[in-house]
């Protein structure tokens, strides 16, 4: 009977822990928008302030070493004749499976705008950009709030039931 019951808890604490693991995956959809619009916030403040170039930008976003947005980290320092900077920002970026797809588009824009145009081409940009990515967190924020608990809730629900199944 004691056996029983040990797995009916450990059962239990099953369902809670895997529904709390995929609100947590809501949970970090939420931060990696809020990291995205730091980082162009941070780009938009140095091209304004001193129309640095993109090397000089992506030397600033990895010393903010980034957590979700972890591709970033391994973009070229310095101009190179044989590597493109876009080309290695997208490569590196599709590569990452970590990154939902809508806030991929958004980082593959984010990447082709950097150093394309003048210094009022490229705050324009990044202005309607930051307006995707706040709409995107805003989006990613309310599913947060309204599926993380659910999710929650219903890990434990499983697990009590089939808990209660075997019992």
């Amino acid at each position: 009977m004691e056996l029983r019951f040990i797995a009916v808890i450990l059962i239990v604490l099953c369902g809670a822990f895997c529904g709390a693991l995929n609100a947590e995956k809501l949970k970090h959809r939420v931060q990696l928008c809020c990291e995205a619009e730091k980082l162009m916030r941070l780009s938009e403040t140095m091209i304004r302030t001193g129309g640095s170039d993109i090397y000089s930008i992506v030397k600033k976003l990895k010393a903010e070493k980034a957590k979700y947005i972890a591709f970033i980290s391994k973009l070229p320092d310095s101009f190179s004749a044989d590597c493109s900077i876009r080309e290695k920002w997208r490569e590196l970026l599709l590569r990452d499976t970590s990154v939902p797809e809508e806030e991929s588009a958004v980082l593959l824009e984010f990447g082709s705008v950097l150093g394309t145009t003048d210094v009022q081409g490229q705050l324009s940009s990044i202005d309607a950009l930051l307006v995707r990515i706040e709409e995107l967190r805003e989006q990613r924020r309310q599913e947060y709030l309204q599926k993380g608990r659910l999710y929650r809730s219903l890990g434990v629900m499983a697990g009590v039931s089939v808990g209660i199944i075997l019992i």
